[in-house]
């Protein structure tokens, strides 16, 4: 595909790339375009100057691409420039990078894809923090081979709400059946009627196919 990079920001940078790795053909618009290419040789068409004047859209052939993505640090310059894409050029597919954290949406309405990078990196910390959380518990894992089948030994910190619960009481969600306790740094091998304490380790056993 024809895409054109307005605004040679970072963030606008590492997408150019990509881009290009995919094997579409670019063309990027910045004041510094020229400097920018000549520095990292991205091998890209390069027009410079404002993405807002229409004038240096139109000597970039803005018209011929299938998709414009306004890239620069600033909202208003990419809002700007993707209306005259849209309005003036008739592109039919402009992304804008915005930084609105609320109701960005709203600037859909105006005919083009509005992407916030606010909204995409409080996403992507969420989603680590979340999944850090969801293996906290998680202390270590091996595998083995028991009379040629292929074990798998999870250990994981006892939750406190287990704390006073007999071993048949435990269900994994995972289906990994309970094969041991380590309680003071020993290792006990759990048996039904045994009770969990503060401070027990899990030792999770699951067969592998």
């Amino acid at each position: 595909m024809q895409i054109m990079i307005l605004g040679a920001s970072r963030a606008g940078i590492s997408l150019l790339k990509r881009l290009i790795e995919k094997g579409h053909t670019c063309v990027l618009v910045d004041p510094k375009a020229t400097e920018v290419e000549q520095q990292l040789n991205l091998g890209v068409l390069t027009v410079s100057g404002v993405i807002i004047d229409k004038d240096v859209l139109a000597e970039a052939e803005v018209g011929s691409m299938d998709i414009v993505c306004a890239m620069s640090d600033s909202e208003n310059q990419n809002l700007m420039a993707s209306q005259i894409a849209r309005d003036l050029f008739s592109v039919k597919t402009v992304i804008t990078r915005v930084f609105g954290a609320e109701d960005y949406h709203l600037f859909d309405d105006s005919g083009f894809v509005s992407i916030s990078s606010t909204v995409l990196t409080s996403d992507a910390f969420l989603h680590t923090i979340e999944e850090n959380a969801a293996r906290e518990d998680y202390v270590g894992q091996c595998n083995t081979n028991i009379f040629g089948n292929s074990i798998q030994f999870t250990m994981l910190d006892l939750d406190k709400h287990f704390f006073g619960a007999k071993i048949r009481e435990m269900e994994d969600s995972e289906g990994r059946h309970i094969f041991a306790i380590v309680r003071h740094d020993s290792l006990i091998m759990a048996l039904p009627d045994m009770k969990l304490e503060k401070g027990d380790k899990l030792v999770l056993a699951e067969r592998k196919v």
